[in-house]
């Protein structure tokens, strides 16, 4: 045992085997499921192929949690690997009738306790799943007929086998006798060796585990921060946090609006508040830095742990709500987050009008600000922020992205500090008059940054539609909508279900041919109810009367074209124009202030 700065611990070099047969081994509810891929598993099985004496796997930090019971801080995933590995020694051990051996193997998978129960050596603190039900427990048929549900449960189905089948495969090479061949494999994996490091309290581990893995990458920073808070707080009254925590990280890895890692979710929620000394951006990989600041300007570190638990939870919420407004822009999906009090469905409605186009972009350059203002308007102490302002400002940033994005401007420093900029000023907003300033702030800076017009027609221009190729479909109706809201007298209502219509159909034209590619560009395309477009014929003069009945008022080539029955390519290009010279007013170079 050591000692210094009041840290004890207990490090030395044990091989796995005799760590598992130390007891029990816990995996915390806060902890990540097990994630490794076939890469991992075939990396583990080649790695210790190649040194079969005793392959060093890393470092294991554990703190005691109840007698022979050991909570894992660090090293989770490669001990649940080599158990799944050693349960699939133990089959081929079956196979081939030796049961002694076989028995062996499982004195490594469960133990009787003090009490003659039997218990896993490996558990979790949250419910039983497939590790226990199925690879730890059932007899090999019964596991290969089972369905894993979860990434988790597949990853780990997934390891089990590959190990079995490159057990066999090992076997039928091997010239020597079955049994000592299995035996060969066996050893590989209970002789390979861990820096074991035992701590005498959570708080030591985790203090333990951020020395041996914090090297500045920001790969670790959610890893760090996760234990930096859950450290603060007891651990018998943790258990909430933990949940939210682990609910937290599967609510930001299911987002499929846009694949953002949770540590890049980490660096943008962080960067949507004012918990820093200033509004400069705060780099990944100096969050932990930052957030412990933050919990040590507080009076109670166990309170600043909990409200950072709180934010990440409340945040991520909001998150997940971006993939049901693109779905169906309506307010109606925010009922369940909203606190009652605060609930109303047109408010939510408008919101989610304008929110719809801060996403349509595809851009994760404004989720801090997006964060912040969400945060604001639904959860704030303050009220600072009414459903107009909120509106204006999701129209702000709008105007700004989607000139942006559609312009093809990469993301660069002074965007980044714009939004950055905003964020913070909302966050710290006490005042309603604070809202103003930031907005007008934000319009300053937006308009110091648009793409010119042209840049931004170039960009419309290159949009494209087609049934084969969707990608910008988001983009193509959004253009289309704004623009009908712009010319007014819309025979489309906002709650209608609408569809894209090539006016010039796209039939048997392929499009991989440059004179077909007009078909899907903006001037061969209109907004038609559903029902309508479903029953359309394909040749122009035969649906002319019917888009007759649809096409807007001020939409003046395509009304012209439908009184005359003709449409082609060069009619096409002319309405891209007038389609053009519309959005930029819908979407100005310059924002009033």
């Amino acid at each position: 045992m050591k000692r210094g700065s009041e840290l004890a611990f207990d490090a030395i070099q044990r091989t796995i085997g005799e760590i598992i047969l130390i007891g029990e081994h816990v995996i915390p509810r806060y902890q990540r499921p097990y994630a490794w891929d076939e890469e991992n598993v075939f990396d583990l099985w080649n790695d210790l192929k190649d040194n079969p004496e005793g392959h060093f796997l890393g470092n294991m930090v554990v703190h005691p949690s109840g007698s022979d019971s050991w909570d894992l801080v660090d090293g989770q995933q490669r001990l649940t690997t080599v158990l799944i590995a050693i349960r699939a020694i133990k089959d081929a051990y079956e196979k081939i009738g030796e049961k002694g051996r076989a028995q062996g193997l499982f004195n490594y998978l469960q133990r009787v306790d003090l009490s003659g129960d039997p218990t896993f050596r490996l558990k979790y603190r949250t419910e039983s799943g497939f590790l226990h039900l199925s690879l730890f427990s059932e007899p090999e048929s019964k596991i290969r007929q089972t369905n894993p549900k979860s990434n988790a449960d597949k990853a780990q189905y997934s390891a089990y086998k590959i190990f079995a089948r490159n057990i066999e495969a090992e076997v039928d090479k091997s010239r020597g006798p079955d049994v000592e061949t299995i035996d060969a494999i066996r050893d590989r994996f209970i002789r390979s060796t861990v820096v074991y490091v035992r701590v005498d309290d959570r708080q030591d581990a985790f203090r333990i585990f951020e020395t041996l893995n914090d090297r500045g990458k920001s790969l670790n920073q959610v890893d760090l921060v996760k234990n930096q808070v859950i450290s603060s707080i007891p651990v018998t009254a943790a258990q909430e946090e933990e949940r939210l925590w682990v609910k937290s990280v599967s609510q930001i890895e299911s987002i499929s609006w846009s694949k953002v890692k949770v540590e890049d979710f980490l660096g943008y929620l962080w960067n949507s508040t004012s918990h820093q000394q200033d509004d400069e951006i705060v780099a990944v990989n100096r969050i932990r830095r930052s957030v412990d600041a933050y919990m040590r300007s507080k009076a109670n570190a166990e309170q600043g742990a909990r409200d950072f638990i709180r934010l990440f939870s409340e945040t991520a919420e909001i998150f997940k709500e971006f993939d049901e407004c693109l779905a169906s822009p309506n307010g109606k999906h925010w009922a369940d987050l909203v606190p009652a009090e605060r609930w109303r469905p047109d408010r939510y409605a408008s919101v989610d009008h304008s929110l719809y186009g801060c996403l349509v972009p595809g851009s994760n350059l404004p989720l801090n600000l997006l964060f912040s203002l969400l945060r604001n308007y639904i959860h704030g102490t303050r009220r600072t922020l009414s459903n107009a302002r909120l509106v204006d400002f999701l129209r702000a940033i709008e105007n700004l992205q989607f000139r942006w994005s559609i312009s093809q401007r990469p993301s660069t420093s002074t965007i980044r500090r714009a939004y950055r900029r905003a964020a913070y000023s909302v966050d710290s907003a006490s005042t309603a008059n604070d809202i103003v300033k930031a907005l007008q702030q934000f319009k300053r800076d937006a308009n110091s940054l648009m793409p010119t017009d042209a840049q931004f027609k170039d960009g419309l221009k290159k949009l494209t539609y087609f049934t084969q190729r969707p990608q910008d479909v988001h983009r193509v109706r959004h253009t289309l909508e704004r623009i009908e809201e712009f010319w007014g007298s819309s025979r489309l209502s906002r709650n209608q279900v609408v569809t894209l219509e090539h006016i010039e159909p796209q039939g048997a034209k392929s499009i991989n041919s440059n004179q077909n590619f007009w078909v899907g560009k903006l001037g061969n395309l209109m907004l038609l109810p559903m029902e309508v477009n479903s029953a359309l014929p394909s040749a122009f003069s035969g649906k002319a009367p019917k888009l007759a009945q649809w096409a807007n008022s001020k939409d003046l080539i395509l009304q012209k074209q439908i009184e005359v029955g003709a449409w082609g390519n060069a009619v096409a290009n002319r309405r891209m124009e007038e389609l053009l010279d519309a959005a930029i007013s819908v979407w100005p170079k310059v924002m009033t202030i």
